[in-house]
């Protein structure tokens, strides 16, 4: 494989892990639980697309000091390079966005005090799209004020109105989307 087609594909791999989940809840498919097994290797994915990457690099100089010695002109220099630049730029984003996820603080410490409030246990987030995925399944149910989770923590913090929406709908939102909520932890009511 040439050293273009390696970076894009580097490129796919470093986001399957993310965008994969996010892709499979679009298409009704969250519930499989296939989000959360692509979320769990994320770090393979990561470590998979940088030695992908390196791998590209790698190839992209050798032709390049080939064809140089060759006195001959390398086939899509140009574009080559510049793919390249991409995929390392697309590796770098989504390794820094899932050093990110386990870098910030506790996202439940934010949330509006009214209404009644839980934190949920949920297995199977690993990065920043694990949180986006539970989080606007949640917000998505009538009643909701607010909704964090952290993949950190693996909780998701709920503040809504009880006379709008169980926690047996909110822990049903966050299974449908292919990670597993536990028994939530009420933490009363706020007004």
């Amino acid at each position: 494989m040439k050293a273009k087609g390696l970076g894009i594909l580097s490129a796919l791999t470093a986001s399957v892990c993310c965008l994969g989940p996010l892709l499979l809840i679009v298409l009704g498919l969250g519930g499989l639980g296939l989000g959360a097994v692509l979320g769990r290797s994320h770090w393979y994915f990561i470590l998979g697309a940088a030695f992908l990457l390196a791998f590209a690099w790698r190839r992209y100089f050798r032709e390049k000091n080939s064809c140089e010695s060759a006195h001959c002109e390398m086939e899509g220099k140009k574009m080559t390079r510049n793919v390249l630049f991409f995929a390392t730029a697309v590796v770098l984003t989504f390794a820094g966005l899932n050093l990110y996820t386990f870098a910030k603080g506790n996202a439940g410490e934010n949330l509006v005090k009214s209404g009644a409030q839980v934190s949920i246990p949920v297995e199977g987030m690993s990065c920043f799209t694990c949180e986006l995925a539970v989080e606007s399944a949640v917000k998505k149910l009538p009643g909701i004020h607010q909704a964090k989770a952290s993949a950190k923590d693996k909780i998701a913090w709920v503040n809504y109105n009880p006379q709008e929406t169980s926690l047996d709908q909110i822990v049903e939102a966050i299974n449908q989307t292919g990670y597993q909520a536990a028994e939530p932890t009420p933490q009363g009511e706020r007004q």
